[in-house]
């Protein structure tokens, strides 16, 4: 649901091609050079960053671990603002309610979390 880098690259890097040459492109020319653009920017980040058959295992499960950890994590310090536990200074309850936010991208996406109108009542 969040936002894919590499079809925003390649968005980008059409819409910079369709200015620089509008009149000059076919539609079968702009198909093949999109799908160049693909395979060129797909190869780099293999190469950059690896293929995940190259990963070890013990590396993804604790890729995989991230997200639900961080969000129990950040679970519990929602608990203890709430139920009053420790004293919390201004700058705390800014920094809990970005995290908060943080946490709610991570799981519904930008799109989900503006269109639920909660940003708003978080960033008060």
């Amino acid at each position: 649901m969040g936002i894919d880098p590499i079809s925003t690259a390649i968005d980008a890097a059409m819409t910079v091609v369709r200015r620089l040459w509008p009149e000059q492109m076919s539609k079968e020319k702009e198909a093949e050079v999109q799908q160049n653009l693909e395979g060129t920017f797909r190869n780099f980040v293999i190469e950059y960053e690896g293929a995940a058959k190259d990963i070890p295992k013990a590396l993804i499960y604790l890729r995989s671990m991230i997200r639900p950890v961080f969000t129990i994590l950040i679970g519990y310090i929602d608990y203890l603002y709430f139920t009053g536990a420790p004293a919390w200074s201004v700058e705390k309850i800014g920094l809990l309610k970005a995290v908060n936010m943080i946490v709610l991208f991570f799981w519904f996406g930008e799109r989900a979390v503006t269109n639920s109108g909660i940003l708003n009542i978080l960033k008060r």
